[in-house]
């Protein structure tokens, strides 16, 4: 019980920081979102353990974000090899890989609010964390700039994709080894009609959710 208060109490400190990250330039948010990282895991590091040692996300650097996109369920349902890009939503938020060498320390995620105005909208995705660490260097060079993050809903779950190639864990795949976006979105389109015939009825009434 004591744990769980202090990770809630940590959370409620974590989103009253980072609810005030807004700069009128990205590479500013970014640069407040880290701070407000360090302060964060400096406060409460004696009673809640993140995972994360603030020395490390303060010898980091932020690099460019890469762009979140989410896959459109609909669509997927009806893909006829138009390409992967057809059915994407245009860029939801920016994921900034906090780096010390090559190695992601964190990640903080960003999404511009008028123009030229960014808000950190998140930090500390184990998921990413994770995930980014285990792509090829072939899919992280040039600071991740040619990376792109895809969310898959329903399927529920991301797609990495750079030069031509995705990188997925999806049905046991490799993040270490490149597939053709083009059978994978033939494996999608096959898991999202079955998805479809099994819940469909159910996501109708509200009673599903990831």
């Amino acid at each position: 019980m004591k744990n769980s208060i202090k990770y809630i109490t940590a959370l409620a400190l974590c989103c009253s920081l980072f609810m005030n990250a807004q700069e009128n330039d990205m590479q500013k948010a970014i640069e407040k979102g880290k701070a407000d990282l360090i302060e964060v895991l400096m406060k409460t590091g004696k009673d809640f353990d993140f995972g994360i040692d603030p020395a490390a996300v303060k010898q980091s650097r932020g690099v460019a974000g890469i762009p979140y996109r989410e896959m459109d369920f609909k669509k997927l349902l009806e893909y006829s090899g138009q390409g992967m890009d057809a059915i994407l939503s245009p860029t939801q938020k920016l994921v900034v890989p906090l780096v010390n060498g090559t190695n992601v320390v964190t990640t903080l995620s960003i999404a511009e609010e008028g123009k030229g105005r960014y808000k950190v909208t998140e930090v500390i995705n184990q998921q990413y964390q994770n995930e980014l660490n285990m792509l090829p260097a072939e899919a992280k060079q040039n600071d991740f700039k040619n990376l792109t993050i895809i969310y898959v809903p329903n399927l529920n779950t991301v797609v990495y994709t750079a030069d031509g190639k995705s990188y997925t864990s999806y049905n046991g795949n490799s993040l270490r080894e490149g597939q053709d976006p083009e059978m994978l979105m033939q494996e999608f389109k096959i898991d999202a009609v079955d998805f479809q015939q099994k819940y469909g009825d159910l996501i109708k009434k509200g009673k599903l959710v990831n």
